[in-house]
């Protein structure tokens, strides 16, 4: 069944079990931020390149606000972000107030998956990621680099990729796709 959630847009991707912090500057996203905490409504983020390009977002993610701080650079609110569950959107409808709502389906989680031999490469290089930016480390307190799906999420949130191929790989129903796109470009970088 669909549901009406509140949405944000965001330059990254965030999916079950990332946390990234997300600028929210006032005016509409502010006014969308509050309406769904005062109203108890469960918060979508979703990614877009630009402005513009959020009609051609078909993926997004429920998030948790976990802690709030505000910018010392220009007093913008930022928020830490735990993504809970990924939904697709069935059509997107502006509210009078400017706040941007979708009509949404829960998607299922990606089944947990054993870290193989052949996958092993994925588990080096984030963690070599985390050594290298502690930042990551502190975003992720609890990691589960012998859990393939966890570490797929992890890769989708992190590379700079075009957001229709984000999309593509964030709407399969489980890792498998990911893993494979993801070990190809390990072999072939470009």
């Amino acid at each position: 069944m669909a549901q009406s959630t509140p949405i944000l847009f965001n330059d990254r991707h965030i999916l079950p079990g990332g946390r990234i912090p997300l600028r929210i500057p006032a005016g509409n996203a502010l006014n969308t931020l509050v309406f769904a905490m005062k109203h108890g409504l469960p918060l979508g983020v979703c990614m877009a390149d630009s402005n513009s390009q959020w009609q051609h977002t078909n993926i997004g993610t429920f998030v948790d606000i976990e802690d709030f701080t505000t910018s010392q650079e220009d007093g913008c609110l930022v928020v830490t972000a735990r993504g809970t569950a990924r939904f697709s959107i069935q059509t997107f409808n502006q509210q009078q107030s400017e706040m941007l709502f979708a009509s949404v389906r829960a998607l299922p989680r990606w089944p947990d998956c054993q870290v193989d031999d052949q996958s092993h490469p994925l588990v080096e290089r984030l963690q070599s990621m985390f050594e290298r930016y502690p930042e990551l480390q502190k975003m992720h307190r609890q990691t589960e680099f012998s859990n393939l799906s966890w570490l797929c999420q992890r890769w989708l949130e992190l590379l700079p990729l075009p957001t229709t191929e984000k999309q593509q790989l964030m709407a399969n129903n489980s890792c498998g796709t990911t893993r494979d796109y993801l070990l190809s470009m390990m072999q072939d970088p470009h």
